[in-house]
This record gives structure tokens, C-alpha cells and sequence, in this order.
């Protein structure tokens, strides 16, 4: 049994040397692109495609370097390591080439032509004659995740505008948001959510301001106020019907304007002894602030027709003492010329009989 073992031992350490012996005369060398020579070697052997060259290699293969006494060294250049990363391109659409729909990312110049194979597995189209590994992670498509696009905007306060409001957005497939209303929006951009995530964001549109000059409003007491309403606002005053001033606010009938009084923001009632004509002949419109003139005549008119029908009204009353006085006029002229007549054809009948009485 000691025999044996002793055998054994003897062998293990004879051959633990062998094996280092064997490792030192196996050369490896990583491709570089440049060829790789051996110091004091006089030809080479390529193995693989059963070559004798007196040129060192540069290409990835196996190799066996003479030397002159006959002696040989064998050796082999691997080929070179490139890690890349593969992701996916978010600017990638259907019909856009295929190789363009994954990004890689690596160091070094090349020109790396991503191959899908039909397992998903990521190949190169150049090996580069089989001197460069392109080792990708990850290795297969259903690995990589799809990135989106993100679409952000800051938030948006503006005054409103009768034209709307358009947000554009530098992405061109992506279509702008249009508000036409004021008030206040949570809204995103309407974009393909398997290439875009938009973040939604804060617009607020603020109602104009509008300026009113408004004319006199004025009433006497016991009558109905005028009208205080237009297409776009509506005006209020204080309640009350007992002469004196009362405050005049202004409601718009719009969420997209704000009408601010700057001019005769007072309703007034007159006490009903200033009233210069009566009542149920005044005409009270509501004029508002742009009243064109064409209005205002339309106005102007119906007052004077209102005038002209009192002037007839006077005339018809004194019409009857009016006409007395003409016809009595006339009756007391018509007697004087008929007196006058009648004298002057005296007096010329009185000459004539004289002067003939002469001649006889």
C-alpha cells in the first residue's frame, strides 16, 4: 500500500511540472490590428490554412514561429473584446430602416451594423474578418425595454385673446393644443403613447379687461328704469327709487372679459317736478359705449319728432282765435277800398260836367 501511494505521489509531482512547461510555450495575443512577431523567429506557420509565411500575422488565427536551429514556438491572436450596449432608438418609427431601431453604445471606431437573428439574438453584420467579438447586452431584443419619448412643458399664464391659444411643441408628429377659452386647463400633448409619454401641465388664460365710458343714466321718480343690459354685460345698481345716486356695477355675460367702469358709474333720480316734458313722452334708450352715430341720429329724430307733434298740438289750439282775427281783418279793408271807389268816380264825374258845361 506504501509502494502504491508512493508511485502516485511521483507521478503527481512529475507531471504538475509538465503541465506548467506546456502552459508556457502556448502564446496568446488580443488582435490589435498590427502584426504580431516573435522575437528571433525566421518563419511562420499558419495552422490553420497550412501557410508558410516569412511575414509575421496580424489577423486572428493559430500560429507556429520557427526559429533557425529548427525549434518552433506555437501561439495565437484572439480576437478583440468590444462590449456594447444596446437600447432602443425612441426615435425610431415603422418604415424606418430596421438596423436604425437599436442604439449601441461602445469604444473604439467602428462601423457596427446591428443584425437581429430570428431567436432575438444581437449580431454584428462586419466581424471585421472575424478579428473583432462584439459581446452585446443585452444579448437578445425581448431584453431591451422600449423608451418613450418625454414630452414636458413649463406652465402657461396669458391674457385671452379673441384668436385663441396655440401650444406648439418642437416634436413634429405631435399635434399643438388649442384653447380658446379662458379659465384654467391640466392639459398634455395628444401624443402615440407606445413612443411618447407627455407630462401634463398648467395653462391658465385670463379674462381682457375691457373699459367702459358709460353715458348719464338718469331717471325721474315713479318712472321704470331704463334698460341696463347689452349683448355683452349687464349693468346693476343699487336698489332705491328715492331721488339721489345710486352705484352702477358691471356683470359680463363672458368668462373671457372683465368690464371695469371709468365713467359715470352713478344711476341718478330727478325729482319728477324738473321734468321738462312729460313723462310718457320721454324716450329713454340705452346707449351703449361704442353707440354709433347712426343710433344716436335714430335717437335725435324720434326726439324732434316728439317736439314737432307738440308744436302742431299748440297751433291746433289757438287755430279757431287765429282765424277770427284774419277774417275780421280782412272784412274791414274790403269797405274802406269800395269808399274809395266810389269818391274817386264822383270826382271824375263832377269835371267832366263842368268842362262841358264850359264849351256851351
Amino acid at each position: 500500500m506504501r509502494r502504491i501511494l508512493g508511485v502516485f505521489m511521483a507521478l503527481f509531482m512529475f507531471c504538475v511540472p509538465i503541465g506548467i512547461q506546456a502552459e508556457e510555450k502556448v502564446l496568446s495575443f488580443e488582435y490589435t490590428g498590427q502584426k504580431i512577431e516573435i522575437d528571433d523567429a525566421i518563419g511562420y506557420h499558419l495552422i490553420d490554412d497550412d501557410k508558410f509565411v516569412l511575414k509575421a500575422p496580424k489577423d486572428c488565427g493559430r500560429y507556429r514561429a520557427y526559429y533557425s536551429d529548427g525549434s518552433y514556438i506555437d501561439y495565437e491572436i484572439t480576437p478583440k473584446i468590444v462590449h456594447v450596449n444596446v437600447r432602443y432608438n425612441k426615435d425610431w418609427r415603422p418604415g424606418d430602416p430596421e438596423e436604425d431601431r437599436y442604439l449601441c453604445e461602445y469604444d473604439g471606431d467602428y462601423e457596427l451594423k446591428l443584425r437581429i437573428l430570428p431567436n432575438g439574438d444581437f449580431v454584428s453584420f462586419d466581424r471585421y474578418d472575424g478579428n473583432i467579438d462584439f459581446q452585446f447586452e443585452p444579448k437578445n431584443e425581448k431584453d431591451i425595454s422600449v423608451e418613450k419619448t418625454k414630452i414636458t412643458h413649463s406652465n402657461v399664464e396669458v391674457y385671452y385673446s379673441e384668436l385663441g391659444l396655440t401650444i406648439e411643441n418642437p416634436v413634429n408628429d405631435v399635434k399643438p393644443i388649442l384653447l380658446k377659452d379662458a379659465g384654467e386647463y391640466i392639459v398634455s400633448f395628444d401624443a402615440d403613447s407606445r413612443y411618447y409619454e407627455s407630462i401634463p401641465f398648467k395653462v391658465t388664460i385670463l379674462p381682457k379687461t375691457i373699459e367702459l365710458q358709460l353715458p348719464s343714466y338718469q331717471k325721474y321718480v315713479g318712472e321704470k328704469d331704463p334698460v341696463l343690459e347689452t349683448d355683452d354685460y349687464i349693468l346693476i345698481r343699487e336698489p332705491g327709487e328715492e331721488i339721489g345716486n345710486y352705484k352702477l356695477t358691471v356683470k359680463s355675460k363672458s368668462k373671457n372679459y372683465i368690464y371695469e367702469i371709468v365713467a359715470n358709474d352713478t344711476f341718478t333720480i330727478l325729482d319728477s317736478k324738473q321734468q321738462s316734458i312729460r313723462p310718457e313722452e320721454k324716450k329713454d334708450p340705452l346707449l351703449s359705449v361704442n353707440a354709433s352715430n347712426k343710433d344716436k341720429n335714430k335717437y335725435a329724430s324720434a326726439t324732434d319728432m316728439e317736439s314737432n307733434k307738440d308744436i302742431e298740438t299748440k297751433v291746433d289750439k289757438e287755430s279757431t282765435k287765429t282765424e277770427t282775427k284774419v277774417v275780421t281783418g280782412v272784412s274791414n279793408f274790403t269797405s274802406m277800398y269800395y269808399l274809395m271807389m266810389v269818391s274817386s268816380i264822383a270826382v271824375v264825374m263832377y269835371i267832366l260836367i263842368k268842362k262841358r258845361n264850359a264849351k256851351s
